[in-house]
Formats: structure tokens, C-alpha cells, sequence
């Protein structure tokens, strides 16, 4: 039995079989691609990839499975959805998903195509039918993975805040694995466990105001996704190309191409559009943002992006047991649900233009969006 030494978990021991995917190009292409994209021109310390993050999301569903009392095949099989979760994200991960889902699909949805068609599933298939184990959904299998408290979030708080630099990613894992319980298909907590639960969801907030939510890497971002609509709209550059290379094969070939050249080349060399003006009010725009661009640009004579709120999907919850009975964690804890509320208020809008511009294009967009 193999392992490798990661910087958050320790030893992480795989199977023959988890080896072999792990070798295959299909998986190694996870080390191309950044788990927080721009991330790294703010917090230079995010260099981290999709490929460390996959590790440990199937160490700690390995975690909750010995808690949780299973084991063999099931286990296994676990394991290597935890493993294979993210192998769907093109370049650029969630940044480019916005600009390419019209043609390439989610994620998960690219991830099942890839798995099915490709070298992985060979591989699987050897063990296992690769189709059974990827196209089943819900029960605690997926629990354990994308739950409020389950593997995937869990790792990437903690790896996000190690690499970054933050104290918001220090979440007691060990505990809450520990007082884990199946109920009836659904994760869910001992009381003993719920303040280290709180921890993770504070965290999970505290890192989406300050990180991913950065007004630096929106602007980043809402430049990136214009680069690639503009190089796909035009026809010079394939959807498909995501499929298969890594962020900086994609931004260099961009940075070549006349469509989305200016873009590209501005994030190669970190020289940002800057906030001119912040739209708390997002009702005008969510219907047609783009629209706003387009008028916002027109009356300004000046290029005008409009980074819209990444906000995590609202948390689906877990339920929370004691010797009484159970309760959901919105009951059991007012501090989450004061979480909630917050996130809510703090949703805005970021109007991003030239330097040059930005007096101008603030006194503009405030009267824009009062009317």
C-alpha cells in the first residue's frame, strides 16, 4: 500500500487501484489547475491545486466511513468518488465554469463524461462498474462527501486557509468526524459535537468575506471570464481546449489571441481594473447584468465589468441528536442562523473599470442604479 505525505492530513495511504488513477493523465491533470484560480495575484501563498484537494477529501470521507461503521466495497467505493469528485474542473475551476457551462456543462457533469469515456474508467472497470458507482446520487455515500460538514468542504477550508495564510480554517475535524452519526441517510452530529460544526460553518464564512469574495480577485475574475467569452464567442478558442490543459496553458493562449489579448495580458501582469463603485441593491441587475455592463459602458466611454457575488449555496443543513431527539442545526445553534442573515446583507455588486475612469464612472454608476 502506497501513500503520499500531504501538507495538511500527513500520510495519506492509497490501494493499488487508487494508485493507478492517481498516475493516470486524466488525474494529473488536477496539478495544472488551481483550487482557487486567481486567488494567488492577492494571497501569493494560493498556489495550491485540485489535485491535493482531491486527496484529501478521500482521506477524510475514509474518516467518517470508519465512524460511521463502513466498510469493504462500500468503503471503497467511497473512497474513490471522494477522490474522482473534482476531476471534472476545466481550467480555472469554478471561474471558467461560469463562461463555459452553456457549452461544456457543470462540473460534475463533465466529470461523469470524462470518467465514463475515459482512462479512469478503464482503470475502475477492472474493479468495480465505473457507471454504477458514478452515476448513483443522494444517500450517505454523497453525504459524506458534499454535506455542510462532510469531506469536500471540510478539506477545502482548512488547505485554503493553510495556504493562504489565515487563522479561519482551524476546525477541529477530528471532533466533528468523531461524533458523526448515520440518520437515516443524512450526516449528522452529536451535541458534543456542535461547537466544533459552528467552527467549520464560521470559518466557511469568515473565508468567503475576506477570500473568495476579495473585491482584487472579483475584478481578476470578472476580467478572466470576459477574456473567455470574448476568445469562444469569436471562434478562437474551443471550449473543448478547457477539457484537457491547465490555467496557465489557457491564459498564455488567450494572451495570443487578439480577442482577449488585452485581458489576458493584464492578469499575466496583475494590472487590474479598479472599483469604482459597490451596488448593494442587486435586484436591477441580477436579471440582466450584462445589459448593465453595456449601458454602464456607453455612458462612461469606457470599458465597465460588473463582478456579481459569488455566494455559496445556501447551506442544506444537518441535523443535530442528543438522548431527546434530533433537531435541525438552524434550531440547535443561533449562531448559524445569525450566519445566514449575514451572508445575506453582505451581497453586493462590484462596478470595475480603467483607473483612469474610476471618479467618473462611480458618480455615473450611482446615479445608474438610484434611478
Amino acid at each position: 500500500m502506497a501513500a503520499i505525505r500531504d501538507a495538511i492530513h500527513g500520510n495519506i495511504t492509497l490501494s493499488g487501484l487508487e494508485e493507478r488513477i492517481i498516475d493516470s493523465a486524466e488525474f494529473q491533470r488536477l496539478r495544472r489547475v488551481k483550487q482557487l484560480a486567481l486567488t494567488y495575484l492577492v494571497y501569493p501563498g494560493a498556489v495550491h491545486t485540485r489535485f491535493e484537494h482531491s486527496l484529501g477529501t478521500m482521506h477524510l470521507s475514509s474518516s467518517i466511513c470508519d465512524v460511521l461503521g463502513i466498510e469493504g466495497d462500500e468503503k471503497e467505493r467511497i473512497r474513490l468518488r471522494a477522490l474522482l469528485h473534482d476531476v471534472g474542473h476545466v481550467a480555472f475551476s469554478h471561474e471558467s465554469e461560469y463562461a463555459l457551462s452553456g457549452a461544456l456543462g457543470n462540473h460534475e457533469k463533465v466529470g461523469e463524461r470524462k470518467i465514463l469515456g475515459g482512462e479512469i474508467g478503464r482503470i475502475i472497470g477492472e474493479s468495480y462498474p465505473a457507471k454504477e458507482i458514478f452515476s448513483k446520487k443522494g444517500g450517505i455515500g454523497e453525504e459524506i462527501i458534499s454535506c455542510d460538514i462532510g469531506a469536500d468542504r471540510m478539506d477545502y477550508l482548512k488547505r485554503d486557509a493553510h495556504h493562504i495564510g489565515v487563522a479561519y480554517g482551524i476546525i477541529d475535524t477530528d471532533r466533528v468526524i468523531h461524533t458523526m452519526a448515520d440518520g437515516n441517510g443524512r450526516i449528522c452530529i452529536g451535541r458534543g459535537g456542535l461547537e466544533a460544526a459552528e467552527s467549520l460553518l464560521i470559518g466557511r464564512f469568515l473565508m468567503f468575506s475576506t477570500v473568495y469574495l476579495h473585491k482584487t480577485v472579483r475584478i481578476a475574475s470578472a476580467m478572466l471570464n470576459r477574456a473567455i467569452r470574448r476568445a469562444v464567442d469569436s471562434g478562437a478558442l474551443n471550449p473543448e481546449d478547457f477539457l484537457d490543459s491547465g490555467d496557465e496553458e489557457v491564459l498564455f493562449s488567450m494572451r495570443g489571441m487578439k480577442e482577449s489579448a488585452g485581458y489576458a495580458d493584464a492578469i499575466i501582469n496583475r494590472r487590474f481594473y479598479k472599483q469604482a463603485a459597490v451596488v448593494s441593491d442587486l435586484h436591477p441587475l441580477l436579471e440582466n447584468p450584462a445589459r448593465a455592463e453595456e449601458e454602464l459602458s456607453e455612458k462612461c466611454g469606457c470599458d465597465i465589468m460588473i463582478g456579481m457575488p459569488n455566494i455559496p449555496a445556501q447551506p442544506s443543513g444537518f441535523m443535530v441528536r442528543d438522548r431527546e431527539g434530533a433537531v435541525s442545526i438552524f434550531e440547535a445553534s443561533e449562531l448559524v442562523s445569525a450566519l445566514l442573515a449575514a451572508e445575506e446583507r453582505r451581497r453586493n455588486a462590484i462596478i470595475a473599470c480603467p483607473e483612469k475612469y474610476r471618479e467618473d464612472v462611480g458618480k455615473k454608476a450611482e446615479k445608474y442604479f438610484s434611478k
